[in-house]
């Protein structure tokens, strides 16, 4: 029930969170993760990194009005708040990874 589910994420961002991982990354598909997991770990971990070998270059996040983070950005961690911060948002779910070859 609900205290079974709030064990997992942060203080402020109870729970996991369902996200559509895109792009240029190897492992493609839906990923359900712990609010507070960092982008890093998402995108490098789950997703096994960027293919053939690119720098990566930015994530879209949280579907189409979510904004876009730059690598500087990767360890921040995945919950309503920091990303509200960073002038992004956890929206739909969407992560559309991009690499250096992108724009």
């Amino acid at each position: 029930g609900a205290e079974w589910y709030a064990q997992f994420g942060t203080e402020k961002s109870k729970g996991t969170k369902i996200f559509a991982l895109t792009g240029k990354v190897n492992n493609t598909g839906l990923v359900e993760v712990p609010m507070g997991t960092t982008l890093r770990e998402i995108i490098f971990d789950i997703g096994d990194g960027i293919q053939n070998g690119k720098a990566f270059k930015a994530v879209q996040i949280g579907g189409p009005s979510g904004g876009c983070l730059p690598e500087s950005m990767l360890d921040l961690e995945v919950d309503y708040d920091t990303l509200t911060k960073a002038g992004a948002m956890v929206g739909s779910g969407g992560l559309v990874i991009m690499d250096e070859t992108t724009c």
